[in-house]
């Protein structure tokens, strides 16, 4: 090859690898111009914002946000930023069990949202308000349903992204522990059934780390629930799976043990509520290193006859029985209690992931 036509394929490579470099670098700049922010899974009296809680009667000083629908922005909404403010000064929190999605901004331009509009698709945004909070922002935006959501920063504006559960995940599980509020439910030597299936529903959620699978409380604090909200919660989710946690009271004190409570009357082939119930009776019995009194049959009040897929509930144990309900109170025994409870819904999901699978064998 001659010297000339040497230097003219130098030339060309290295034309080459710069544009290759320009490439890079430009999706490199675009990546770090979008910035995603975590949005936690909180809800009632959980929240980590730095808010201050109205007391019954205080007034808080807020308004209701500009809101306008933009029919070429499709499941999401875009909400512009005070000067200034990066993705670490955001906080998002989605607060299901109240249907609200919160935003809190550390920016002192309160009145910011006074002239500035969120805009997009606004269909399950019943009302979006702004409220001054020391040190920031607080944005409050109750939506019509359970909805699941991601955000991109980019600039000085934030997308919101709204999606159903069912777009984002495979399966998905409630887990209901029963009481709450005024509702104590059984009780023995100091301890109530409202606390311990709320302390064991805490560990679940803690532990839980099904990818491809969602997991909802129908309360994470000691507030009433009423069985209508309950049954809406799994109904809006499109649960796959609904699990009950209760204690029982024996006849005798001596009466101990783990046992699952199931709807007989609605069958479901292939993984239904019997076989629900037998599964989290047996993974919770050994998990705990209990043992199991048996299945029975839910009683015609029972939120079991309200739910049209597999279900059941599972006794964590007797209160009535004086060294069961001491362990029910210790949090290592109730850790196991909790391990048994992600045994069970491991292979639930698992076992309707095989009934789908030969579903679609058969198609």
């Amino acid at each position: 090859m001659s010297g000339k036509r040497k230097k003219e394929s130098l030339a060309v490579t290295c034309v080459v690898w710069t544009l290759l470099c320009v490439g890079c670098m430009a999706v490199m700049l675009l990546f770090a111009a979008r910035k995603t922010i975590v949005i936690a899974d909180v809800s009632q009296e959980q929240s980590g914002l730095p808010v201050n809680s109205a007391q019954e009667g205080e007034f808080v000083c807020g308004m209701e946000l500009l809101l306008a629908a933009d029919e070429d922005m499709e499941k999401g909404f875009r909400i512009p930023l005070p000067k200034g403010v990066k993705a670490e000064n955001v906080t998002i929190e989605n607060r299901y069990l109240e249907r609200e999605l919160w935003l809190y901004i550390q920016s002192r331009e309160a009145d910011f949202y006074r002239e500035n509009t969120v805009s997009g698709d606004l269909s399950p945004v019943v009302t979006g308000r702004s409220e001054e909070q020391e040190g920031g922002i607080l944005l409050k935006f109750r939506m019509n349903r359970v909805l699941e959501y991601r955000s991109t920063m980019e600039g000085n504006a934030l997308t919101i992204a709204w999606y159903e559960p069912k777009e984002l995940y495979d399966y998905v599980v409630v887990l209901d522990p029963a009481g709450g509020g005024g509702d104590l439910g059984l009780a023995g030597q100091g301890l109530m059934e409202k606390d311990l299936t709320l302390q064991v529903a805490r560990q679940v959620q803690k532990k839980f780390t099904g990818q491809d699978v969602r997991l909802y409380l129908t309360r994470t604090e000691d507030v009433t629930v009423r069985q209508a909200e309950r049954l809406r919660l799994a109904d809006e989710v499109e649960a796959d799976l609904y699990l009950g946690l209760c204690a029982s009271a024996g006849d005798t004190p001596e009466t101990y043990g783990i046992s699952g409570i199931y709807n007989e009357e609605y069958f479901i082939p292939g993984f239904g509520n019997m076989e629900l119930a037998d599964t989290v009776t047996r993974a919770v019995t050994i998990a705990a290193g209990n043992r199991a009194v048996g299945l029975a049959e839910a009683d015609d009040e029972s939120l079991l006859k309200g739910l049209g897929v597999p279900s059941a509930q599972v006794s964590l144990g007797y209160l009535t029985n004086p060294q069961e309900c001491w362990l029910m109170g210790q949090e290592s025994y109730q850790e196991k209690l909790a391990e048994g409870i992600l045994n069970a819904v491991s292979e639930a999901v698992e076992a309707l992931r095989d009934k789908k699978r030969e579903g679609e064998g058969n198609e």
